[in-house]
Order: structure tokens, then sequence, then C-alpha cells
């Protein structure tokens, strides 16, 4: 066979991120698109073209009756490159004929690359006789194989002419048989890129939850919990599938192997519900399904104990496909309904979950055989859940710069009167405070102007408190106009108002009273006519004497300024009030 090229894909222009993440992806993708080569000592090929098969439906056949079969023509060669057979009770026959044509033995590996097959037996016949079988799969422990790679594989050394390699498979997991031939030296080159690929493929994953966990012992929100978790029980799931958990860690145990990977595929199925409903707003956006949410939950783990409680391995893995086919759709549909309601987050989650089901969806269609076999087609969960699981990470990333821009607001928010936009008295304590303390250290004047409007209550009883409130903002209106910005206004509570003004002696602070007692009388609020205000004014350094004592002074001085007829301004000193 002729080396396919494969298809270089042009950058995406988006954003720093993406760009760098579909970069990322799309050389996985060419790693994991490996073409179906001919035989050499670089490369390793796909040989299923050049099989014939046979389906035995009732698995009755011995090795020499099939082999005998063969010879009667029995077989149907695979012209069609056909790999995957789907769900099937059969056991499936395959030779493969192996003509060495050079002047010595042909040392060749072949390797079955699915690592879900129960049973898989290779039989070696040289001038029609059965001269080695050996038996590999998900049945065989690792120490028991003759070979230890992760992907079942065969080693033998094929003398001149014609051999032929009799394989007997079956499975309870769907029956995908890609077959690859090659030397030592080309498998040892797969296994390195594998290696390769994985590591960035885990490496990745592994990047995206503890950042997602730090942010979670950050913020402490639900969500960047969920999502770990999400992500976890996927890798795990794809850990064991892809064989690298029989391979590294449990190789002895046959029977964890095989029912780990329908467990942990439940795990994920379920953690993809409860991350939907807890990364979108659904309190909000979808309280039904919010309030039903624990029942759901329920539902699932009960579904899973029953399906489990039958014992069919295949009859668990067919219900756990197509339970993940039904939740792409449902997570779909509840992505589009909450971005219907204006969930911000829904602009993200779906073209995430697009990705993530779509390249499931390929690998699911290589699996049953809908669509012809591929390397980047039957590992297209992992390149989607790539895709999937980077933009989500990208999504919480811009959810945590809301919730933060949220916390500022609201942080600013409890600082501020909202009628008048000027600082509340809960602002006092941390804003005055600090550039009082600051005052001490290089005995710098400080000013406290306390102002109340006169006979407001009149205003309120006789044109109501819309009238009201329409003063206090044309008042703050005018206040804000007059200052510096280093001086503090505050609303101090009613119609009364207190300003600081830092750096400021008591010549200053007068000056700047009398102004804003004139401008303030000038307010012309149509049937309300004028309004005016009593202002009291103390000065001193904060050397001199307490902060608290100084608004007590201040208060004093406006008190005395409404005794004297109100509409004036008094300056005070800690022993003698002056009236302007």
């Amino acid at each position: 066979m002729s080396k396919n090229g494969t298809p270089s894909l042009p950058m995406n222009r988006g954003q720093m991120l993406i760009r760098a993440t579909l970069f990322f992806v799309l050389c996985l993708w060419s790693m994991l698109a490996t073409a179906d080569t001919a035989l050499t000592d670089t490369e390793i090929a796909l040989v299923n073209e050049r099989l014939f098969l046979l389906d035995d439906p009732k698995s009755s056949l011995t090795p020499q009756q099939a082999f005998a079969a063969y010879k009667r023509n029995e077989f149907t060669q695979n012209t069609q490159n056909k790999v995957s057979f789907g769900f099937t009770q059969s056991t499936i026959w395959a030779v493969l004929p192996v003509e060495n044509v050079t002047d010595a033995p042909l040392h060749g590996v072949i390797k079955i690359d699915n690592a879900w097959l129960d049973n898989i037996d290779l039989y070696f016949f040289t001038a029609d006789q059965l001269t080695y079988l050996v038996s590999t799969g998900d049945n065989v422990p690792f120490l028991a194989r003759s070979r230890q790679d992760r992907m079942p594989s065969v080693a033998h050394e094929f003398p001149l002419g014609t051999s032929h390699v009799l394989f007997r498979i079956n499975s309870e997991d769907p029956l995908t048989i890609p077959v690859y031939m090659g030397s030592e030296r080309a498998m040892a080159k797969a296994l390195t890129k594998n290696a390769y690929i994985y590591g960035a493929l885990y490496g990745g994953l592994l990047i995206l939850l503890i950042y997602n966990l730090a942010l979670y012992f950050y913020l402490k929100e639900i969500k960047y919990l969920l999502y770990p978790i999400y992500l976890f029980a996927f890798t795990a799931f794809n850990f064991t599938y892809t064989g690298h958990g029989f391979w590294l860690l449990w190789s002895g145990s046959v029977s964890l192997q095989q029912w780990l990977m329908p467990s942990l595929m439940f795990c994920y199925l379920i953690s993809a519900v409860m991350f939907t409903i807890g990364f979108l707003n659904t309190r909000t956006c979808l309280p039904a399904l919010y309030t039903y949410r624990q029942r759901i939950y329920a539902s699932l783990i009960v579904i899973a104990a029953l399906i489990f409680l039958s014992g069919d391995r295949a009859f668990i893995i067919m219900i756990q496909l197509i339970m993940l086919t039904i939740l792409s759709v449902w997570m779909l549909v509840v992505g589009y309904l909450a971005f219907k309601n204006n969930d911000p987050l829904a602009k993200f989650f779906i073209p995430a979950i697009i990705m993530g089901t779509g390249g499931a969806t390929i690998s699911s269609f290589a699996t049953w055989g809908i669509i012809p076999y591929s390397q980047w087609a039957f590992r297209g969960i992992e390149i989607g859940m790539l895709l999937e699981m980077s933009l989500l990470s990208i999504s919480l990333g811009f959810n945590f710069k809301l919730a933060q821009k949220a916390r500022i607001i609201a942080e600013s928010n409890a600082l501020h009167d909202p009628l008048t936009n000027l600082y509340n008295r809960r602002a006092f304590s941390k804003l005055v405070y600090p550039s009082w303390e600051l005052g001490k250290r290089h005995n710098i004047p400080m000013s406290i102007m306390l102002m109340d409007l006169d006979w407001f209550k009149r205003i309120n009883d006789q044109f109501g408190h819309t009238a009201g409130d329409s003063v206090l903002k044309a008042v703050a209106k005018e206040i804000k106009s007059r200052l510096r910005d280093s001086d503090i206004p505050l609303r101090w509570g009613g119609e009364e108002f207190l300003i600081f003004l830092p750096n400021t002696n008591s010549e200053q602070a007068q000056q700047l009273a009398k102004v804003l007692r004139a401008q303030i009388e000038k307010i012309d609020l149509n049937k309300i006519g004028n309004v005016t205000m009593s202002i009291g004014v103390v000065s001193a350094t904060p050397n001199q004497i307490d902060l608290d004592k100084l608004i007590i002074l201040a208060d004093e001085a406006l008190y005395s300024a409404k005794e004297k007829g109100r509409n004036t301004v008094v300056v005070t000193s800690y022993n003698t009030p002056v009236a302007d």
C-alpha cells in the first residue's frame, strides 16, 4: 500500500487561548491519524483489507475446521477494509496471508489496536500446517502474554514463501478489530508516538483539573468542583478503555479490567448530568430542572444498579452507549434552554458539548461500523473531549472574571448610597480613617463639614417623597461638583451630609461652606422652589483631637447653625463657634 498524507488544517485566528488549544489538538489529531502504510522497517500498516473473513454465529468451528473452510474459499475477502462489527455474539474468524519474498525469514509483529476485546487467538500456519498459536485479549493477564504491550500483539518469524495467520476473535464489547503489522522497530516507533500523544492528553487534562480545583478552593463555588469531578471521571474512564490501567496498574486482574470500564462509564454519565445542572445557572434560568436535580441523580443511580444486577456485560455496555447518546442530546437541549433564558455560560457550554458529543459520536460510529475506520475516527472521543474540556475551562475562567466583577460592583454598591451616589455611612471607616492616620504623620490640618437641609420634612409632606428624593439628588450633584478628588462626600443619614476635607484648614473649609450654601440656595426645583442648608464646620490636626470628637464638634456647629435661623454656616473652634 502507498502512504496516505494527512492534509494540514488552517490555523484558527480566534482568541489566543482558544487558538493555542486548537493548535495543540490539531497536532494531537495529526499524530493519531496514522496512515495505512506498506510493511516497512519504520512504519506499521493497517492490513484489514488483506483479511479474509468468516462469521461463525454458533462459535462451533475449531481452528482446523476454520482454516479448511478458508482453503475451500468459504471466507470473504475484506475488500471494503471493514474494521468494526458492532455488538455481536458471533465469533469472527479472519485469515491474513503473509508472503515472504525475501531470501531470509521475515520478523514481524501483529498488533490488534483495541484494548477492550475479550478473546483473541492467533494460529500460524506454514505449508497448511499449524506451527504456532497464541492467545491474548482482555481475558489474558499481561504476565501471561507473549508480548506485554498495551495493545494485544504477537511477534512471529515468517519463513520463506506464503504463511497464513488465522484469527479467532469474540468479545462482549463492540467488535472493532484494527489489525496492524510491522517490524519490531516500527512497533517501537508507534509505541513511542502513542506515549507522546497520551502523555500530552493526560497532561493537558491534569492541568485543567488542577487549575479548576484551585479555582474551587479559592471561590468555594460548587461548579468549580463539579467540573474537576466530571473531568476526572472521563479521564479515569479513558484510562481504562484505552488499556492503560490494565497495562500499568491492575495487569493481573482480568475481572477488574472487564468490569471497571462499564462502572467508570456510569460514573462519567452521572458526573456529566451533575456538571450540566451545576455548571449552568439552572437555579435561576431553569428552576424546574434545578428543583428535581436530586431525583434525577437518584434515578440514574437506581438505573445503574438495576442494569448491573443483570450481570450481562454486553447488555450493560449497550445500554450505556444508548444512555450516552441520550445524554448528549439532553445536555445540548439544557444548554439551549439556558441560553434562551440569558445564561451567559451557555454560549460556551453549547459549542463545548457539540465538540465533545461530536467526537464521541464519531468514535461510536466507527466502533459500530457505520463509518469507515481510521485512527482519528476511533479516537475521536478523546479529541472531542479535549476540545470540550478546554473550552469549558475557558468558560469557567470567564465566569470567574464575571464573579470578580460582580464582587467589585457589590462591594462598591455596599459603600454607596443608591439615591445620591455619594458614599454612605458604612464607607466612612474604610475611606476616612486611613486619610486621618496618614495626616497624623505629617500634622496636616483636616476639616469636617456637616450639612443638613432646612425644613426637609415639610418638602416630603407637601410634595411627596419623590420630590424629596429629587432635592437630595440635586444637592448631592452640587456638592460633588464643588469638591476635589481627594475630598470624601457622604450621605450621613436622611437629609444630612458629611464632607471630609483632608489637608484643609479652617479658612479654606469656611470658604467652601459659603460657596456650597449659596449655590444650594440657587437650586430651583420647579414647584418646590428654592431649598436652603445649614452647615457646621470644624477643623483641626489629627494630633490635636480624635476623629470621633471632631465629628461631635461639627454636629454641635450644625446645631448652632440651626439655632441661628438656618441657611447659615457656623465654623467652630474648640471653644468658640463663629457664625457666617
